[in-house]
C-alpha cells in the first residue's frame, strides 16, 4: 500500500503517478510529508514583523537554499543545539556546498521570531528567521504535528529541507518529531 494517490489538481485532472503532479501526493498508508520533487508552497510568511510577509518559494526559486524547521523558538533543543548549528556552519554552506540562504521557520508570531533571532545572532542575508503563525506552510509541506504535551498546540517536526531551484531535492525529518539527529546541521552538511 505504498503506492501513491494524486490528488485532484488544477482542472480537477488525475495525473498519472509517474508523472510528477505540481500538487500534493498523499501516502496511502498515512499522512504526507514533503518528499524530494515538492515544489516550495507558495504561502506566505512572515519577517520581522506581520506586515514583513516573505515569499519562500519565489525567495528559493534560483540557487541552492536550506529550510530549518523547529519546533519552538526559545526552547532549548532548537536555541541551545539545532540552530546554533547552523549558524556556526552558514558560511561552510556557502563556501563548500552553494547555499545561498538558510532560513529557519517555526510556528511562532513575527515577534516572537525576530526576538529570537536578535538572540541567537546571525541574522542576515544568508540566515532569515521566519514565522508561520498559523502552520499553513508548514501544514503545506506535512511537518505539523499535535504538540500539545510540550506547547500547547501544533507545532512544525524537527527537519531540514535542502532545496534547489524552488524544488526539494532532500529531506532530514526526525523520526520522533523533535529530537535532533539526522536533521543537525552536521548532519545534514555532510550528506550534501
Amino acid at each position: 500500500m505504498a503506492s501513491r494517490i494524486s490528488l485532484f489538481c488544477a482542472r480537477n485532472a488525475i495525473r498519472a503517478p509517474t508523472a510528477r503532479p505540481s500538487c500534493r501526493l498523499l501516502h496511502a498508508t498515512g499522512a504526507s510529508k514533503v518528499i524530494a520533487g515538492d515544489k516550495v508552497p507558495t504561502v506566505p510568511l512572515y519577517g520581522s514583523s506581520p506586515g514583513d510577509e516573505v515569499d519562500l518559494a519565489a525567495l528559493t526559486k534560483r540557487g541552492k537554499s536550506i529550510l530549518v524547521f523547529v519546533p519552538g523558538a526559545f526552547s532549548p533543543g532548537c536555541s541551545a543545539r539545532h540552530v546554533p548549528g547552523y549558524l556556526s556552519l552558514a558560511a561552510k554552506f556557502t563556501s563548500e556546498k552553494g547555499v545561498s540562504g538558510i532560513y529557519i521557520i517555526s510556528g511562532n508570531d513575527a515577534f516572537v521570531m525576530n526576538a529570537w533571532g536578535k538572540e541567537l545572532g546571525a541574522a542576515n542575508d544568508q540566515v532569515k528567521y521566519l514565522a508561520d503563525p498559523s502552520l499553513k506552510f508548514i501544514s503545506a509541506l506535512g511537518l505539523d504535528f499535535d504538540a500539545t504535551k510540550f506547547f500547547g498546540n501544533k507545532r512544525s517536526k524537527r527537519a531540514a529541507v535542502f532545496v534547489e531551484d524552488g524544488t526539494v531535492t532532500k529531506t532530514w525529518v526526525e523520526p520522533d518529531n523533535t529530537g535532533i539527529s539526522i536533521s543537525e546541521a552536521k548532519s545534514v552538511i555532510e550528506e550534501l
